[in-house]
């Protein structure tokens, strides 16, 4: 047959082009049986992979750590606590330019996409191919928010896989308002805050409603490198990525250029100082915050005893304390200076103090040294043990009271010999017969070993104990001298059960804590103290210890317009130097020496540390205080004329008198023995009136107790206070 005129003759195909439609046409072919076998391949890998997936309901249960926060008296942060800083709020207690800030730059599609921004996805999958693995991501804020709360943190497909089907589960089941809160509440903003409420409180010391524009974008651009763009890490990388967010934020109409010019003028503004807000700063490895150190660390340690470590570093505690930062400060202060000044000279290394209020116990100022550091971290206020040396005299000469003794009482100031115990006065000399009082004052010796042989050195520790020293005391002659070993905290606490009447109060560094949900866990406010000593032989004391500093040893301390009592204390060889004082509203103990126990050069009690203890006593009371006198009901006690010489009751013949207030115990009434017949006889008006405790202060009542008559032993009492329950001192029954 042949074809028509004009007809194309068509060509047989190439070689080449028979090969590529014989090649697609076994594609097309294969593709029916290759795809169903790859989407089923795929669907169940995908299964595989995701069977064990956890509940994404966990978001709305999940309890993260919180963080606890150490409060002062007066509310402010000076110490947090965690394992991860957060705090959760909800998102209207945000600043509305937080998330606004966050989705600008992090995922500005969130409120279309449901879970997955599949755009980016296959972008991120096509730069990866030249990574072979996977570097770019395109992750979506709730994918970031299954990653961070479900999913280990390893760069696999696998795990992309899964953080895919989380995130769509997880925008099946929650709203785009709350899983936006979710993710500013978990993720992580550098410098340990996790959570809008850290960061906001960590930068910039506000909580994360009050946040500007500024501040709203510099938290919200860290979240790209947290630990790098941290502000306290890199302030001007944090400020430089901060403008980015700003820039984003108007490409996105949520701010005009004006309020751009604003923000960015205000970022370029920023300082950012971990010890911005004054006082020292301590910065674990955590980032936890230890203001005043030495105090927060103690407060810390008291917490240790109550809580566990998981309560105290992820139930967000709220732990109000007795710091008073401005009396911390002057303590800090004046210590630093003292110590700068003089030390160096007397070679005299280290210094602590412990500040206690009298009608409370309330711990408002502790310093344990002179230098805080990560490297150095111990605290000589309350871990130090050092010998008290005559600061502990007092508790021999409270016992001497007890025993029977008044301050006029006439003591032996002679050599003494105890079993080949023979102790000297420090200025090598010997004053015969001389009043109690004289004998505290001049700080003699040989008259406290007198004493303390007198009424068992038994009686001396039990003393010790019931007023506030919580050492173990080993019972022997020598504690007379303060042979023993007690931390500063301890001798301050002491002190001011005598200073308050002889009411005890525990020292407390705590006022109250409160769980994360608003429960009261610990209340030590209104902490009742406890009479431990009659209050005509607290008065004693302080009238005998008032003469210390205005006569005797302690005269470095005195302070004008102010009743000032105390008691000096220096070891062998100037090792420990002590000065432990009172005013009627603190006791200030004064610890000096050197940690490797060096001996000083001539330091005594009355020098450096009642220097330091001037000074800082003396910034206490020009801040102002309330009550600057004892309070002594003199028209209640008994009255006598006694013999400065023999202590007895005055004769017509007696050369040299003075009249007696007696607060406690028998008033002398024997004549004098020097001299002729008296020329009265004492007249008791009233019973005795005890320097009035605070009225705010509930006392419970002395527990009655029968101890020996004056000349007998008395019974031993040994048992350190942890084992024993501190019992009231009574006078022995006339």
């Amino acid at each position: 047959m042949k074809k028509a005129k004009g007809a194309r003759q068509r060509k047989p195909p190439s070689r080449g082009k028979r090969w590529l439609l014989t090649f697609l046409k076994v594609v097309a072919a294969s593709s029916l049986v290759i795809v169903p076998v790859g989407v089923g391949a795929g669907y169940a890998i995908v299964t595989q992979l995701t069977k064990d997936l956890p509940d994404v309901e966990g978001l709305s249960s999940y309890e993260a750590p919180q963080t606890t926060r150490v409060f002062s008296k007066d509310g402010q942060v000076v110490a947090t606590l965690f394992v991860e800083n957060r705090t959760t709020v909800p998102l209207d207690r945000m600043s509305p330019y937080l998330p606004k800030a966050l989705l600008a730059v992090e995922d500005s599609r969130f409120m279309q996409h449901h879970g997955v921004d599949w755009v980016g996805v296959a972008r991120a999958a096509v730069a990866n191919v030249f990574f072979r693995g996977i570097d770019q991501g395109a992750s979506t804020l709730t994918m970031q928010l299954a990653r961070n709360r479900f999913l280990p943190q390893d760069r696999t497909i696998a795990r992309k896989i899964r953080e895919i089907v989380l995130a769509q589960r997880i925008e099946k089941r929650f709203s785009k308002e709350k899983i936006l809160e979710y993710y500013l509440n978990n993720v992580y903003f550098g410098s340990g805050a996790y959570g809008v409420a850290a960061a906001s409180s960590l930068y910039f010391g506000k909580p994360a409603q009050q946040l500007s524009i500024a501040q709203a974008a510099l938290i919200a651009g860290l979240v790209q490198a947290p630990s790098n763009l941290s502000p306290l890490v890199d302030a001007k990388a944090s400020v430089k990525r901060m403008k980015i967010v700003l820039s984003r934020m108007k490409q996105t109409n949520i701010i005009d250029q004006k309020q751009y010019d604003q923000a960015v003028q205000e970022g370029e503004g920023f300082r950012f100082n971990a010890n911005s807000s004054g006082g020292p700063v301590a910065n674990s490895g955590s980032d936890q915050l230890l203001k005043y150190p030495y105090f927060t660390t103690y407060v810390i340690a008291e917490l240790s005893d109550r809580y566990d470590e998981d309560m105290l570093y992820r139930a967000g505690l709220q732990v109000r304390t007795t710091l008073d930062i401005e009396l911390q400060r002057m303590a800090e202060d004046e210590l630093s200076a003292t110590m700068d000044e003089l030390g160096p000279n007397l070679n005299a290394g280290n210094a602590a103090l412990v500040l206690i209020e009298n009608s409370t116990g309330y711990v408002r100022a502790m310093v344990g040294g002179r230098r805080w550091s990560q490297e150095n971290q111990f605290n000589r206020a309350w871990q130090a043990v050092r010998q008290p040396g005559s600061s502990f005299k007092p508790f021999v000469y409270t016992a001497a009271l007890l025993h029977g003794l008044t301050p006029e009482s006439i003591v032996e100031d002679n050599p003494v010999n105890f079993g080949g115990w023979a102790p000297k006065n420090s200025d090598g000399k010997f004053k015969g017969r001389i009043p109690l009082r004289q004998a505290l004052q001049e700080s003699r010796n040989a008259v406290a070993a007198w004493l303390i042989n007198l009424v068992g050195s038994d009686r001396v520790v039990e003393v010790a104990h019931a007023l506030g020293i919580h050492e173990q005391l080993t019972s022997n002659l020598t504690l007379a001298l303060g042979s023993c070993e007690v931390a500063p905290i301890s001798m301050a606490s002491a002190y001011s059960t005598l200073a308050s009447g002889g009411v005890y109060h525990s020292p407390l560094s705590v006022t109250q804590v409160v769980g994360h949900d608003g429960e009261i866990l610990t209340d030590n406010r209104n902490h009742p103290g406890k009479r431990m000593l009659a209050p005509d032989i607290a008065s004693q004391m302080i009238e005998m210890m008032m003469g210390v500093v205005l006569y005797g040893t302690g005269t470095a301390a005195y302070i004008d317009g102010v009743d000032v009592a105390g008691k000096t204390g220096t070891t062998d060889d100037s090792r420990d130097a002590w000065f432990v004082g009172f005013t009627p509203e603190y006791t200030l103990a004064v610890w000096v020496g050197n940690d490797d126990h060096s001996a000083m050069y001539d330091v005594f009690g009355g020098g450096l540390p009642a220097t330091i203890w001037r000074r800082v006593m003396g910034r206490v009371v020009e801040r102002g205080i309330s009550q600057p006198r004892f309070t002594f009901e003199a028209s209640q006690a008994q009255r006598v004329k006694i013999c400065r010489e023999s202590g007895f009751l005055a004769t017509v013949n007696c050369p040299k008198t003075r009249e007696l207030q007696v607060f406690s115990g028998p008033a002398p009434k024997d004549p004098c023995p020097l001299h002729s017949a008296p020329t009265a006889t004492p007249t008791p008006q009233a019973e005795e009136t005890p320097l009035a405790p605070p009225p705010e202060t509930p006392v419970p009542e002395q527990a009655p107790l029968l101890p020996p008559e004056p000349s007998e032993t008395q019974t031993p009492l040994a048992v350190p206070p942890e084992e024993q329950p501190l019992e009231p001192l009574v006078t022995p029954v006339p």
